[in-house]
């Protein structure tokens, strides 16, 4: 999986691609752990090229999650994939989450 941050105004935008299996979810949390400042409280993340995610994957959501909403701050998905999403609602996960279809809704859920 490769993943990428970018920042537009004080939200942090991580742009996965791939899949989001368990060899890719340790990465991902080292690679998080070592962008990630105390600071950026808002954080989009955007799915739209991740096929596949498997628990592990959900653990590494799970962790940021928390991470984030222990600090006051906000995480909020987007273009995330139908099989993805299916995922999301078996496992629990869409309950909790906020997804957005857009990147642009997803910004305005941060911002607004």
């Amino acid at each position: 999986m490769e993943q990428v941050i970018s920042c537009q105004g004080d939200v942090c935008v991580l742009t996965l691609s791939g899949r989001f299996d368990s060899p890719a979810a340790p990465l991902f949390d080292a690679w998080f752990a070592e962008q990630d400042r105390p600071e950026n409280n808002r954080y989009l993340l955007d799915l739209a090229e991740v096929s596949y995610i498997t628990s592990a994957g959900l653990r590494s959501l799970l962790k940021l999650l928390k991470l984030l909403e222990g600090r006051g701050g906000k995480l909020v998905l987007c273009c995330v994939a139908a099989p993805v999403q299916d995922l999301f609602k078996i496992a629990g996960f869409s309950g909790f989450l906020t997804i957005s279809e857009t990147k642009e809704a997803a910004l305005d859920a941060l911002v607004g």
